[in-house]
């Protein structure tokens, strides 16, 4: 009998895009064996329902993931989520290499998995195609695929129960930890208080989701008042969303991609790294979220590159938010904005839904059975001498 497949992977602990790209691939991969290298917000999503082992390691390090060296050896294949740390140890083992990239839109320069990797998935966004263009004839033939999301149950949007969801995302990086150099968690939080107590919304519940650094930073600070806050295993935050009348969340990818897929409203905060000030830019464009609600547009006195490296941009942004944070008339402005969102009427609402189901046919149906595949094709291409033993 055939052991499972060994599949080493690193998802980028960045909040939690990689992890739930991640998740979604495993789910089409039953015949697999995962290895999890976690650190941070990424230990907080990994289950041993989908993970068959989690090694805590810091993945951003190359020496931390190398004294897994033993494991890396008995693998038949390294998965990198949008993590280029790792790459030349990859190649120094000889593994056979898929790099999923779930920012390839944001690409600024040509990089080792691009041109030596076995096989590299793309997730769509708006910008792809212009990045193809300027890379693609250098490096390996790419899969585009649609969201790694988990399929949407066959269903209509409907007005579910007054329940609003707010989503800010793990909200813990190398680049950005509450209560060191960010007060994003603890700020929105804040700034939902001021709008439910603003306007009568008609939520009989709110719960907001997020990371569990930001849980603790947001408790700590007494910035929840009444208001639920926890950090939800994905299946149960899925169970959440699915009942909820409306999704407000940070500018990220998975989340919007999720309330969009399920035909559930969905409105923006501000962002919270730089990451978000560009892709909030994008939904802005495809009249998914309102203008003024960037907080580069807030305060075009300080502006933040989008082509910097992400954690120099970060750094520049995390300053606008502690401004923010303090900014009587820039929360006020940003707080319309919120209200404004939440408080569409019918004929707004079915805009915006229709808004939503047009960039997701932009962007393609969920693409994990897509990139499973791909993955499929690189371990069968493996030569023979790395092939598990029967």
């Amino acid at each position: 009998m055939r052991r499972p497949l060994q599949i080493i992977c690193d998802p980028n602990p960045f909040c939690y895009g990689a992890i739930s790209a991640l998740r979604t691939l495993a789910a089409h991969l039953p015949e697999a064996s995962f290895t999890v290298l976690a650190t941070g917000p990424v230990r907080e999503q990994c289950d041993p329902a989908t993970f068959d082992r989690i090694l805590p390691c810091d993945v951003k390090d190359p020496a931390s993931v190398r004294q897994h060296a033993s494991v890396l050896a008995t693998a038949d294949l390294y998965l990198a989520v949008s993590n280029n740390t790792n790459i030349g140890l990859v190649q120094e083992l000889k593994l056979p290499l898929v790099f999923v990239d779930i920012l390839f839109w944001m690409k600024r320069q040509m990089t080792p998995a691009m041109r030596h990797a076995s096989g590299y998935v793309i997730e769509n966004f708006p910008g792809v195609d212009e990045i193809l263009e300027r890379y693609g004839r250098d490096m390996v033939p790419p899969k585009v695929v649609g969201p790694l999301i988990a399929p949407p149950p066959l269903r209509q949007y409907r007005r579910a129960p007054p329940h609003l969801l707010v989503n800010y995302g793990g909200a813990h990086s190398p680049d950005i930890v509450p209560g060191r150099n960010t007060c994003y968690p603890s700020s929105m939080t804040r700034l939902l208080r001021e709008v439910l107590s603003s306007t009568d919304l008609g939520f009989e519940a709110v719960t907001i989701a997020t990371g569990a650094k930001a849980v603790a930073r947001i408790r700590e600070e007494g910035a929840d008042g009444d208001l639920r806050v926890e950090t939800l295993p994905q299946e149960r935050y899925l169970d959440v969303l699915a009942s909820s009348s409306q999704l407000l969340t940070s500018p990220g990818l998975n989340a919007p991609f999720e309330g969009f897929a399920l035909g559930i409203p969905t409105s923006f905060l501000p962002p919270q790294n730089l990451t978000q000030v560009c892709q909030l830019a994008v939904y802005q464009e495809h009249d998914l979220a309102p203008r003024g609600l960037n907080l580069t547009e807030l305060y075009p006195d300080h502006p933040v590159d989008p082509r910097a490296p992400e954690a120099e941009g970060t750094a520049r942004l995390l300053e606008l938010v502690a401004r923010f944070d303090a900014d009587v008339h820039g929360r006020a402005a940003v707080r319309e904005r919120v209200v404004a969102q939440l408080n569409r009427g019918p004929a707004e609402l079915v805009r915006q839904v229709s808004a939503q189901e047009a960039f997701m046919r932009k962007l393609g149906p969920p693409g994990g059975a897509t990139a499973a595949e791909e993955i499929r094709k690189v371990l069968a291409a493996r030569p023979a001498r790395q092939r598990g033993p029967r």
